[in-house]
């Protein structure tokens, strides 16, 4: 769909609402999404469309997808998605919804998918063969200690299975599954005897999970014969910790890559940055950098800006907003993305701010006040987050273009204080709102003195 005039919000109220912070799908992405490729390496995308054109059928891999929170994964999941429909059977997962993110573990990983596996054939009129999911179903009763009742009736007063739109009676292990995800997730001590009790018999779990992708993708292809194999992605999960992500895709890759699916993780951006070395355990990881905004010359404290990736950044404004009707100058907007340092996220939260402020004072437009305003408040908020003893090092990243590999550099990452950028060289620098933190400015005086 070309975008018209007409298209584009022409007020504050308008303009509030096309600018959120939710990823693109559906026709959000028809309308909104733009081609960055000319600003940022994308291999990253590129590479997992190879990865999975050259995929055999039934053989698996494992992806570990990647970049700043915010920079616009998710975008890029939902088109891969898109790209992929037709050959995979694509389960998209939001890890924070359905696990919690602050203290997530690969034994959640393995429920919260054969949960939504089961769920989706059944919503195809595919069942799992009785007598495997009747040995699952056996031996997750005696491990666990529940029964049908049991699970019935935690099930009945949550209200949080939807029985309507099933063909066929929800099978036990289903419901037993979705209490045991929301113990997990919303209770501390009942989360920790579940783990302990299933990792003692985790070949066992591994065992019949797999038995029922088999089956089930089988029964799959005999219906939909176009599908080569599962394609699970997991969203958001990079937004665990550091210390939860190197849990995760260290000391437990080996069962994050035992399960007979195609898998796509999104992974923290510090935990690529762990002396550790990720590729030493997975086979493919694929970052999406920041937009890069800058020409990089590493012996230059501020940067020069590409004006054509400027223009870029800006365009994924324009594509929302008739930028005469919201801004009262061009050169306004170019300040925000400025301010964004590429950071996709970024740019709208400032939007939003800058809109809410023009409205507040009785204004039509943004204007320069109201851009300060944003560019403000995303500062207040790192100098809230920023520990004293990070600024040293953010002037390190400021001087020389590069992080250090430890985690104070990985932490940095995470809160996205320093960013990365790559092309024909990886590179890190501040994140542009940082550059005016007094605490900031004052480490940078003394280095220079």
């Amino acid at each position: 769909m070309t975008m018209t005039q007409t298209n584009l919000a022409k007020n504050l109220k308008e303009a509030y609402r096309v600018c959120n912070l939710d990823p693109l799908r559906g026709e959000a992405m028809k309308r909104y999404y733009v081609d960055l490729s000319k600003v940022r390496n994308t291999k990253a995308i590129g590479q997992v469309d190879t990865i999975l054109e050259f995929q055999e059928p039934e053989k698996f891999t494992t992806i570990l997808f990647t970049g700043h929170r915010g920079c616009g994964k998710s975008t890029e999941l939902r088109r891969i998605q898109e790209r992929w429909q037709e050959k995979y059977f694509i389960i998209y997962l939001e890890a924070d919804r359905e696990i919690d993110i602050e203290d997530a573990r690969y034994i959640d990983l393995y429920l919260v998918l054969i949960k939504q596996i089961e769920y989706e054939l059944r919503q195809r009129g595919i069942k799992f063969d009785d007598e495997l999911l009747g040995n699952f179903e056996a031996w997750f009763k005696d491990i666990t200690e529940e029964t049908e009742e049991t699970v019935e009736k935690s099930v009945s007063m949550s209200g949080t299975l939807d029985v309507s739109s099933s063909p066929f009676p929800i099978p036990f292990v289903a419901k037993l599954l979705v209490k045991l995800l929301a113990q997990i997730k919303g209770s501390d001590k009942r989360k920790k005897t579940i783990r302990q009790t299933l990792e003692q018999d985790i070949s066992r779990l591994q065992a019949d999970v797999n038995f029922l992708l088999d089956d089930g993708f089988r029964k799959l292809q005999q219906k939909f014969p176009q599908y080569q194999g599962f394609l699970v992605i997991f969203d958001n999960l990079d937004r665990v910790t550091p210390e939860v992500g190197d849990h995760l895709f260290f000391d437990y890759a080996a069962q994050l890559q035992a399960l007979g699916c195609n898998i796509i993780y999104t992974v923290p951006i510090s935990t690529i940055y762990s002396a550790k070395k990720v590729n030493n355990f997975f086979e493919n990881s694929n970052i999406v950098p920041m937009i890069n905004i800058y020409n990089l010359q590493r012996n230059k404290p501020d940067l020069d800006y590409q004006e054509e990736a400027l223009k870029a950044v800006a365009k994924l404004i324009e594509v929302r907003v008739n930028v005469q009707d919201i801004f009262a100058n061009y050169d306004d907007l170019l300040s925000l993305a400025k301010a964004s340092g590429g950071h996709v996220r970024q740019l709208m939260q400032m939007m939003r701010t800058a809109i809410t402020s023009a409205n507040a004072k009785g204004g039509s437009k943004i204007d320069s006040e109201d851009v300060q305003t944003a560019i403000k408040q995303v500062q207040f908020d790192f100098e809230r987050v920023i520990p004293d003893e990070h600024y040293s090092h953010l002037v390190n990243v400021y001087l020389n273009k590069e992080i250090n590999n430890n985690q104070i550099g990985q932490l940095m990452l995470f809160n996205t204080s320093a960013l990365e950028y790559n092309g024909n060289d990886r590179w890190n620098y501040i994140n542009p709102v940082v550059e005016s933190i007094q605490a900031f400015k004052k480490v940078l005086e003394n280095v220079r003195n």
